[in-house]
């Protein structure tokens, strides 16, 4: 239940936007209006852009910078994150993203006016970002403000503990550092549109009798062309819901690009929320089955009579991070006849529904090669996941059973660096390639 969640995000790191607000009392004691963060091309950065970060905060005692704009190595990445981490004014070949230790999450200096700043050089591509206020030991638990002046795409719940923003920072081929293209803004005609929209459910238990879902709609969409739109799924993970993969995962901003680029045809996606469907939510024995069921009974309708979605399995494809992964795992090993490829990402080894690879079954193979294709991945140095060798091993079971399976390990722990090209490499592979 989103109550419930609220409470136990303090867990993980829930992504959001807040809108900015007016501010109360005469012009003297307001605020000053802020844009959101300056991006400056830098010839001395060695990520080639500087970032300076504003926040009106007069009354604050401190604010610091937090996001998954931190870098570290990977040999610093463990089970609490990285032991180590810093900004992009240390960025070297062969650093990660990662999100930091309290310790490590940088001050913003207060000027006269009461607006912190902080300039900062970041490498290239999506990155979240926030402010915490107060401090705290641990950055999964700090409270995260979101910026004013940059909100998010969707707005989430505004009683979650952690609001980020998004900011973008060019690719400078002089100063190379990630190949992020696909994740910054394409050109305006290009773009698609992301907006948040309800759906009536059997099952949905909070709120009773409807339930979120997150839409994209591709540039020039037409709802009355003759043929429906290929449809796209995706899940998030734990304790997020269906505003993460358009905040964290900047899924339209790679959709936008695989649909100009040609890679995959324009789609329609879909974001669902796996929370609430019944009062237990993932501790419900049913959990798995309760989200097939909810996916065959009101999504799938829902995306073809409201969206011009495609009814056709074979133009249809499912992937999801974490648990969402899990998720289409159950789905391909079940119900396979619904989608045509599936992606599973950094499925967490404590939650195996199926078993390993070696204990699949003959008739979970046989339902699994019902559809085309697989894609599996994780980062080499996610602690929640059995490795990127489970995963090749499960590439190879169902190989065997007919599917064509594709496989991508990336540096990264269980964090949205990772999933977000993982759903690149899958729009590029996999997806829609029939």
């Amino acid at each position: 239940m989103r109550a419930t969640r609220r409470a136990r995000v303090l867990a993980a790191t829930a992504t959001a936007g807040l809108a900015l607000g007016g501010c109360a009392g005469d012009a003297s004691s307001r605020s000053p209006v802020l844009d959101g963060p300056e991006v400056v091309a830098s010839g001395s950065s060695p990520t080639g852009y500087e970032v300076t970060f504003r926040l009106a905060a007069p009354d604050a005692d401190q604010v610091w910078l937090a996001g998954d704009l931190y870098l570290t190595t990977p040999d610093l990445l463990g089970v609490a994150g990285a032991s180590r981490s810093w900004l992009g004014d240390g960025w070297t070949p062969g650093d990660v993203p990662t999100l930091p230790l309290a310790e490590d999450l940088a001050p913003l200096t207060r000027g006269d006016d009461g607006v912190w700043e902080l300039t900062a050089a970041v490498p290239a591509g999506l990155w979240n970002y926030g402010f915490v206020t107060r401090e705290c030991t641990l950055v999964l638990v700090c409270e995260v403000t979101a910026d004013p002046a940059n909100p998010a795409p969707l707005a989430t719940d505004p009683d979650e503990a952690q609001q980020w923003s998004r900011l973008f920072v060019p690719v400078d081929p002089a100063h190379p550092t990630y190949d992020a293209a696909d994740q910054l803004p394409a050109a305006p005609a290009e773009r698609g549109t992301v907006e948040a929209r309800t759906y009536a459910s059997a099952l949905s238990v909070d709120p009773a009798g409807r339930h979120a879902l997150g839409v994209y709609l591709p540039a020039g969409f037409d709802p009355d062309r003759e043929e429906p739109y290929p449809l796209l799924v995706l899940s998030h993970g734990a304790y997020d819901d269906e505003t993460a993969w358009w905040i964290k995962g900047g899924a339209a901003e790679q959709l936008d690009h695989a649909i100009a680029t040609g890679e995959i045809p324009p789609v329609v996606a879909i974001t669902t929320d796996f929370s609430g469907l019944s009062a237990d939510g993932m501790e419900d024995p049913a959990f798995f089955d309760l989200y097939a069921r909810e996916l065959v009974d009101s999504v799938l309708p829902y995306a073809e009579s409201h969206l011009h979605a495609t009814a056709d399995p074979a133009l249809r494809a499912f992937a999801g991070l974490s648990m969402g992964g899990r998720l289409a795992e159950h789905l391909m090993l079940t119900r396979a006849d619904l989608f045509d490829a599936y992606g599973m990402w950094s499925m967490p080894a404590a939650v195996a529904p199926h078993g390993a690879a070696e204990d699949l079954t003959d008739a979970e193979l046989a339902t699994a090669a019902t559809a085309r294709a697989v894609h599996l991945g994780t980062g080499a140095q996610d602690p929640l996941t059995a490795g990127a060798g489970s995963f090749e091993a499960l590439a190879a079971r169902y190989r065997e059973a007919g599917l064509t399976a594709t496989t991508l390990e990336t540096e990264g722990d269980h964090s949205w660096w990772v999933w977000r090209r993982m759903l690149g490499d899958f729009l590029a592979t996999t997806a829609f390639a029939s």
